[in-house]
């Protein structure tokens, strides 16, 4: 890992290639290796969310893509159309954290 305070580095942040990541840290830039994440262990529980984010972006992208669905979750949430996607994830969770069955009309 290298720390640089370069002016052709300053407030630059990404990876290039998968191979090299830039990170802000205060006033330094840091250059490091990109994260080999092949061997990380998910719990239960953060399996049994990704697993619900899957579900909730299926849930959204479907009622999105219908124009009809699309204009009832917009009035029905009371949102704009560019936060109507992560309001819909929202009320996904919400519903199914409170143990609901989780559909397009179940609110």
């Amino acid at each position: 890992m290298a720390i640089s305070e370069n002016v052709l580095l300053k407030k630059l942040s990404g990876h290039l290639g998968k191979q090299i990541v830039f990170k802000q840290y205060g006033e330094k830039t840091v250059v490091s290796a990109y994260p080999n994440m092949k061997r990380r262990k998910l719990s239960a529980k953060q399996k049994q969310v990704n697993t619900m984010m899957e579900e909730a972006n299926y849930s959204a992208k479907r009622i999105m893509a219908n124009e009809v669905t699309r204009h009832e979750a917009q009035v029905r949430l009371d949102v704009t159309s560019n936060k109507l996607y992560t309001a819909l994830i929202k009320e996904y969770f919400k519903l199914a954290q409170a143990g609901g069955e989780v559909t397009p009309d179940s609110k």
